[in-house]
């Protein structure tokens, strides 16, 4: 007789029942999709045997018939349909509620921005950050790769906390903190002459032709090596301004010149066929900073500038 739909005690059904649980509501659902219950059990992940008694108490609990069940069939009652619809409601707020808590949580966490310079990215870096890591790794750390102008303007703009750079900035807005110095190499094909020596001076490269990487693609590097020329019967060359340095050894490995950069961008893209010879003379090193706002360092910053400095030369 399915136009009574109430289950046990008439009056029971009249009295408040206690809430149901979300476990109750997506139960009920799953099964009011599936229509049987060993494959609503696998869906939910739980023992078949378990699935039928809690419907059955669920439905002790409201007071009415949910399903109709023969050892065939299972059908959805006139209710069951009315509740599932309030279920569906129920369990999508809750999956609502659930991703937007979860959404705060990563808003809430810690985050540190860094841009580096195009031309000094360095296992020096990577080491301080990694050391900085080993007591925040649930902090969300973006770390990419600017020129030097758009370093300074997203830090201003707060896109970026701080940069690692070789340019100083005046601005007052601006600190520059001095992590280390960068002393240059000279990278030579193999086999030639001077690439047998431990060392050079700039002088030994008279009358080479240069390819030059700057710490920072503004021309300030190719001036310092200009106004530090030895005085020789033919000035030094600079022939070109590579953007990368890897574009640089290969330049260099097909025997086009000699190139100039700093030790930390040579050790990056170690080639077999490119020697790196010291400068010991000729140019003075290049100064590498961490370029942030005036405002005082959040603890964030402060402690990755201990790692840094803590891996300077």
């Amino acid at each position: 007789m399915r136009a009574l739909e109430q289950t046990g005690n008439p009056r029971e059904a009249t009295r408040p029942h206690r809430p149901l649980e979300l476990r109750q509501y997506r139960y009920f659902a799953v099964l009011a999709e599936e229509l049987h219950f060993a494959r609503a059990a696998e869906r939910l992940g739980i023992g078949q045997s378990n699935l039928p008694r809690e419907i059955r108490m669920l439905e002790d609990q409201i007071g009415v018939r949910l399903f109709y069940r023969t050892s065939r069939h299972t059908e959805l009652s006139a209710t069951g349909a009315r509740l599932l619809d309030h279920a569906r409601r129920v369990l999508a707020a809750e999956e609502h509620a659930r991703l937007a808590i979860g959404e705060l949580k990563r808003s809430a966490r810690e985050r540190l921005r860094i841009g580096l310079c195009e031309r000094i990215a360095c296992s020096r870096i990577a080491t301080a950050v990694s050391t900085w890591r080993q007591t925040h790794s649930e902090a969300d750390l973006q770390i990419v790769s600017r020129s030097g102008r758009a370093l300074l303007a997203e830090i201003e703009a707060g896109l970026l906390d701080a940069g690692i750079t070789a340019m100083r900035v005046t601005d007052p807005a601006m600190v520059t903190d001095r992590l280390w110095s960068d002393h240059w190499v000279a990278a030579l094909p193999k086999g030639h002459a001077l690439a047998l020596g431990r060392s050079l001076e700039l002088a030994d490269l008279a009358r080479e032709r240069l390819a030059v990487l700057a710490p920072e693609p503004s021309g300030r590097c190719e001036r310092q090596i200009i106004e530090h020329l030895p005085i020789v019967d033919s000035p030094l060359f600079i022939a070109e301004r590579r953007t990368t340095a890897l574009a640089l050894m290969t330049w260099v490995e097909a025997g086009c010149g000699i190139g100039l950069l700093t030790a930390t961008q040579g050790e990056g893209v170690a080639h077999p066929n490119v020697v790196l010879q010291p400068l010991r003379r000729g140019l003075p090193p290049a100064e590498i900073h961490l370029l942030r706002s005036s405002a005082p360092p959040s603890p964030l910053i402060s402690e990755l500038m201990e790692c840094l400095r803590a891996n300077r030369a």
